[in-house]
């Protein structure tokens, strides 16, 4: 079933969204950024689109699945024994302004739970950093084995890390992440549909001028052993104010 918002959140804005998988299907917010991963896989380092890029340390893999319904786009880790890095973002062209009331939102299947030392988050940040501890600008979920998913957000200042939601993945199954930067003092994490991890303050109001725009960000990486994981991306959905 369809149905809509008309003040969402209070920001004077409209959203459809279906009420069964809590995706967001249209909004009047004047910036509208949506990938659905349709499009050729194979042929070049980025496979399929021209809108994103990818960072691809050892065997790791990153690729739109070749025949799939709607259109994925896959980061692996491999079996080998090394460090990997599987990164897809826009190159550190950091275009979206989350002091613009920004909304980030995708659906996602974590098809293989990281193991060992392999995590993956999922989200908005600043400039690409294989230490993911040391990006001091992002909002971002994170897993690792446990299939917990955990919130985090930086903004140079306040630091919160490993913040648990309750929710654990599972592989198979899909959600819908959603980051909400309508009040940068305030900044709202959602799994399907339902805020988490909401006795936190994800205050990220310290941020000023260039370090307020970001770039989405999914990650998968592990140091020197032979952990896994799998993150399947149904779509990207980024909504903001100009």
């Amino acid at each position: 079933m369809i149905a809509c918002k008309w003040n969402w959140h209070e920001t004077g804005h409209q959203v459809w969204y279906d009420k069964s998988t809590f995706e967001t299907l249209q909004t009047t917010y004047p910036l509208q950024f949506v990938d659905d991963f349709n499009g050729a896989a194979g042929g070049s380092v980025f496979d399929g689109t021209m809108l994103w890029n990818v960072v691809d340390v050892g065997a790791a893999t990153e690729a739109i699945v070749a025949d799939s319904s709607g259109g994925v786009f896959r980061i692996l880790m491999h079996v080998t024994a090394e460090d990997e890095d599987a990164v897809l973002y826009h190159s550190d062209n950091r275009t979206f302004d989350v002091s613009k009331g920004l909304i980030f939102e995708t659906k996602v299947d974590i098809a293989v739970l990281p193991t060992l030392t392999a995590q993956a988050v999922i989200g908005m940040c600043g400039d690409h950093n294989l230490d993911k501890d040391a990006a001091t600008e992002s909002a971002w979920f994170k897993l690792d084995g446990s299939g917990a998913f955990l919130c985090e957000s930086d903004d140079t200042t306040n630091d919160n890390d490993d913040i648990a939601t309750g929710v654990t993945a599972v592989p198979g199954t899909a959600n819908v992440l959603r980051i909400d930067f309508t009040t940068l003092a305030d900044v709202k994490f959602f799994i399907d549909g339902v805020g988490v991890a909401t006795g936190t303050t994800f205050d990220m109001s310290n941020l000023t001028g260039a370090e307020l725009i970001l770039q989405p960000y999914f990650s998968l990486d592990k140091t020197g052993d032979a952990g896994l994981g799998t993150v399947d991306i149904d779509y990207v959905k980024i909504f903001s104010n100009r």
